[in-house]
């Protein structure tokens, strides 16, 4: 253990990727690679970051989130600084549906921030443009590769270092599951998962309690890739060739298990009545409407007792596989660290990355992100994502299901035409869903889609 450690330490160093740049910047690099120079000597930075003379320099770092969270993540900056009292990091706090774009027209500018994060969408976009650093170089004369679980592949080749986890678990209202009698198995199939949805759906009309919310109203993909992604690994969607594998039988079980607890066993919300009602995860399992929902963004919503306030205890499980035996640990994608090489302070952006990922984002645990590190203690982790809510959440199932596996999880490694595929298949599942098309008409139509997209 120690050995990795000390490897993750070192890679981290040297570990860096373009953010986004302009095409203008770029023309020359049409094959997708770069430069593979340390950045120490890729930069003309002079930058002295040993905390010990020499002046203060600023970075900026780009984040995602609300004003709330922006404050937390600038606290961490804030720690940074009193052990690099030279490194000053200022947060760009960008909201959520506006950062790739925001991140693209200041790239046009010429005004990206130093370093920040990207989501796998944003990472997959300029990868596919050639925009991220290679960071293969890293590896000559390495004892062995860095763990998968912190990197991500474009095309086979490593491009950018997973700081945290959004890790793949079912939350569950255990006050339910306790007075019906069920235990959630540490392993359970899409039939067990089905049965026990059925035994929690109850009522009729407005008093109906569902067994389950899949939140499709905001993304459709999330339950699939959730449940396919726990058998298949990785991205679900592709072979190991680059070729498309969109109706795999794998994939094509998990819509058919989505699609009959809506459409069929009605244990879950039709995905009309999602979108026309506007149902929210919040509306659905805080106020007791449904038995259990998917993660893991809602930990931050049940620590809001003020706006949703609730007394009973939220657990957590991992996700169902076909016959219950995974190949996949939980895990899942998070925040993708990235830096800015035309940035004037490339050395103080990577002292600040390898801090915040081996060290210093601990804190943020309370918002529900896990940081993928092994270099952080598992219960110090659990203490933290419980922190303010310990009434609320069960620490037995957060430390066991959340925390201890998050290290050790998969990440795509291919990623061509990713956003377009997801918008085929989001297409695709709509008809599923609403009944225009079978599930295995539907998937054999994204399939042929995604084949031709990848054909250009």
């Amino acid at each position: 253990m120690k050995k990795i450690i000390a490897l993750l330490l070192c890679l981290l160093m040297i570990v860096g990727m373009v953010a986004c740049a302009t095409n203008t910047d770029n023309n020359d690099q049409t094959d997708g690679s770069q430069d593979t120079t340390p950045a120490t000597e890729n930069s003309d930075s002079s930058d002295d970051t040993n905390g010990n003379d020499g002046d203060v320099v600023t970075i900026t770092y780009s984040y995602w989130g609300t004003p709330d969270e922006a404050a937390s993540v600038q606290a961490v900056a804030d720690k940074f600084h009193e052990e690099y009292p030279n490194i000053k990091v200022e947060v760009m706090a960008i909201p959520n549906e506006e950062y790739v774009t925001k991140l693209n027209t200041m790239a046009t500018a010429g005004q990206l921030p130093d370093c920040g994060i990207m989501n796998e969408s944003g990472v997959l976009d300029f990868a596919s443009d050639g925009l991220l650093y290679d960071i293969s170089a890293m590896y000559e004369g390495a004892d062995s590769m860095p763990l998968d679980s912190i990197t991500f592949k474009s095309e086979g080749k490593p491009v950018a270092y997973s700081a945290a986890n959004e890790v793949l678990s079912l939350y569950y209202n255990k006050d339910m599951f306790d007075a019906a009698g069920i235990e959630v198995p540490t392993e359970w199939s899409f039939e067990e998962f089905r049965e026990i949805a059925r035994k929690l759906t109850h009522g009729e009309g407005d008093s109906k309690v569902y067994g389950m919310f899949f939140n499709s109203q905001q993304d459709l993909l999330y339950p699939f890739n959730y449940f396919s992604v726990q058998t298949l690994g990785g991205d679900p969607l592709y072979h190991a060739d680059g070729t498309a594998n969109v109706n795999d039988p794998v994939n094509v079980a998990a819509i058919e298990l989505v699609n009959n607890m809506m459409n069929v066993d009605h244990t879950a919300p039709t995905h009309t009545d999602s979108v026309t009602q506007k149902l929210s995860q919040e509306g659905m399992f805080i106020t007791g409407k449904s038995a259990m929902t998917i993660g893991p963004w809602m930990v931050r919503s049940i620590k809001d007792r003020d706006n949703y306030p609730h007394d009973f205890k939220t657990a957590f499980a991992p996700y169902p596989t076909i016959d219950g035996v995974r190949t996949y640990t939980q895990g899942g994608y998070g925040d993708h660290l990235c830096i800015n090489p035309k940035s004037k302070h490339i050395d103080a952006a990577w002292e600040f990355m390898k801090w915040y990922a081996t060290e210093g984002m601990l804190p943020l645990t309370s918002g529900g992100r896990v940081p993928s590190a092994n270099t952080y203690d598992s219960v110090e982790v659990t203490e933290y994502f419980l922190k303010g809510a310990e009434d609320l959440l069960d620490a037995e199932t957060a430390q066991n299901v959340l925390i201890v596996p998050a290290s050790n999880h998969a990440v795509p490694s291919i990623t061509t035409k990713l956003p377009e595929i997801n918008k085929v298949l989001t297409e695709e599942l709509e008809n599923i869903y609403t009944g225009v098309k079978t599930v295995q008409q539907g998937m054999d139509d994204a399939q042929a889609r995604a084949e031709a997209l990848l054909a250009k």
